[in-house]
C-alpha cells in the first residue's frame, strides 16, 4: 500500500509539473493563461516541500508537516497577490487568483491528511 501511495504522489508531482510548465509554452488567452498555473503551481509546490513522493528525507533532512506546508504555500501565494493589489510591482491583480491558489492546494492537503491518518 505504501508503494502505491508513493507512486500516486510521484504521478501527481509529474502531472502538476507538466501542466505548470506548459502554461508558459501555450499562450491562449483566458482561463489557461490566467488561472491554470495559479491552480496547479501551489499544489505542485506543496507536494515538493512535503516530500511525499520519496522515501528519503528531503529539504535539508526534514519534512514539513501538512499544516505548515499548507500555510507556507498559501502565505506565499496570498502575499504575491496582495502585493499586486498594492502595486508593489508591475502585475495584474485578480481577486479570483486567491480562489485559484487554494482550488487544488486544499484537496491535495486533505488527501495528504487522509493518507497520513490511515498510515498510522
Amino acid at each position: 500500500m505504501k508503494r502505491i501511495v508513493k507512486i500516486g504522489w510521484k504521478i501527481s508531482l509529474i502531472l502538476l509539473g507538466v501542466i505548470s510548465l506548459s502554461t508558459g509554452f501555450s499562450k491562449r488567452p483566458g482561463f489557461w493563461t490566467s488561472y491554470v498555473l495559479d491552480m496547479v503551481g501551489p499544489a505542485w509546490n506543496y507536494i515538493l516541500i512535503r516530500g511525499q513522493y520519496s522515501a528519503e528525507q528531503t529539504f535539508f533532512s526534514f519534512r514539513f508537516n501538512p499544516e505548515f506546508a499548507l500555510l507556507l504555500i498559501m502565505g506565499i501565494c496570498f502575499l504575491i497577490e496582495t502585493s499586486q493589489f498594492f502595486k508593489f510591482y508591475k502585475a495584474h491583480f485578480d481577486p479570483w487568483d486567491y480562489l485559484a491558489y487554494i482550488s487544488i492546494l486544499i484537496p491535495c492537503y486533505l488527501i495528504d491528511k487522509y493518507i497520513s491518518r490511515n498510515k498510522s
